[in-house]
């Protein structure tokens, strides 16, 4: 892509601008050297962002971050995910039993699992300092034993609010700032979270329901401001005619990049209009643009080309069974047992229904051609 600085000249005199296009790594690499925790806000499930994930641990290392916290795994978990990362060999199967207790048969894809193994193969090459660790934020929002359930589905939402003592979102939001602070932000420590977009939002509050929600984004912002920073992939909000636009730009921008991280108060992209969310930014109840949403973008593939995960090979087994299939029927309740078979099609059916909830790539003339020049100038 080339160097992409720029010289500008000030009435003050010459004084050099750095035009925000950088290659993904490096931009992040940058966003961690100045600022203690970077979220990074996600769809689930795209193959090409959680490979950019794991091939991103040996530059955040070098950089002094030695903490990735995701929600991908279940805080109860910390010490064995620890061990895992540390273990001799890679145990295939005791890293299937950490994703076996998230969601049972629900969410064992083969690319989260490789950023465990990336973890595991970094920490296993280093001759000295300290490892580099994963810090599970999940927390079970769900009645896990179907005994207690009385017929009733764990998923229902009147049920998970009175099992957790309050909205399971809220909850889930101060439960893993809870574990970011124990865990990486009293020590002094720098961290980059990678979670599903609707966790990772800072200043802007997003009104569901009419019920303003509460992130894990939310509460880093009002505790350490400026020193947090949001990060958007490229599709992580689920507005078509949005996503069009930003397509839009990349393809007739002179650049013409591949990939990129960009700061979107310094760029063109950053005007982008954002229509479908409701909500608020500091209290006022406006229109938004992508910049009042996020200080960062990465672009890794137009949202058409995302690959689905993949599912995890010989990831049920006679030893995890009886948890799993009890973890299945508190969530699809019925009287007798599902069968390793069946479990085996639901998540074969799962993954095939994966794309399903990525956003779609709506055709939208809104943006006029000439806000397109310059897509990746400094504005004024």
């Amino acid at each position: 892509m080339g160097d992409h600085n720029e010289k500008k000249q000030t009435n003050s005199g010459s004084a050099s601008h750095s035009v925000a296009l950088k290659k993904p790594a490096l931009y992040i690499s940058d966003l961690c050297q100045s600022h203690q925790v970077v979220l990074l806000g996600d769809q689930i499930g795209v193959t090409q962002h959680l490979d950019f994930l794991a091939s991103l641990i040996p530059s955040l290392y070098e950089c002094g971050v030695t903490h990735l916290a995701w929600e991908f795994t279940n805080s109860r978990c910390q010490g064995v995910l620890d061990q895992l990362l540390n273990a001799p060999e890679w145990e295939q199967n005791t890293c299937s039993e950490i994703f076996a207790d998230l969601l049972g048969v629900g969410f064992s894809y083969r690319e989260y699992a490789n950023v465990l193994q990336a973890v595991w193969r970094f920490n296993k090459s280093l001759t000295s300092g300290v490892p580099f660790r994963v810090i599970a934020l999940g927390l079970p929002s769900y009645v896990e034993d179907p005994n207690l359930l009385d017929g009733r589905s764990a998923a229902e939402l009147q049920l998970r609010n009175w099992w957790m003592g309050g909205h399971y979102r809220d909850m889930t939001a101060f439960h893993m700032i809870n574990v970011l602070t124990n865990e990486v932000l009293r020590h002094g420590q720098r961290v980059v979270v990678y979670a599903n977009a609707d966790q990772t939002t800072t200043k802007f509050i997003q009104w569901i329901d009419g019920v303003a929600t509460t992130t894990l984004g939310n509460l880093l912002h009002r505790w350490m401001g400026e020193g947090v920073q949001r990060v958007l992939f490229h599709g992580a909000i689920s507005e078509g005619a949005l996503n069009k636009r930003v397509e839009d730009l990349i393809a007739t921008s002179p650049e013409k990049p591949d990939n990129f991280g960009i700061q979107l108060n310094a760029s063109t992209l950053g005007n982008v209009a954002v229509n479908e969310l409701t909500g608020s930014c500091n209290g006022v109840e406006t229109s938004f643009r992508l910049q009042d949403l996020a200080n960062g973008y990465l672009y890794l593939a137009n949202v058409e080309d995302w690959q689905p995960c993949l599912l995890s090979e010989n990831f049920l087994s006679a030893s995890n069974y009886v948890s799993i299939e009890s973890r299945y029927r508190a969530l699809d309740p019925r009287e007798n047992r599902y069968s390793m078979k069946e479990l085996e099609t639901v998540r074969r059916e799962g993954q095939a229904r994966l794309s399903e909830n990525w956003p779609s790539i709506s055709q939208d003339d809104e943006v006029p051609v000439a806000s397109k020049k310059g897509f990746f100038r400094r504005r004024v």
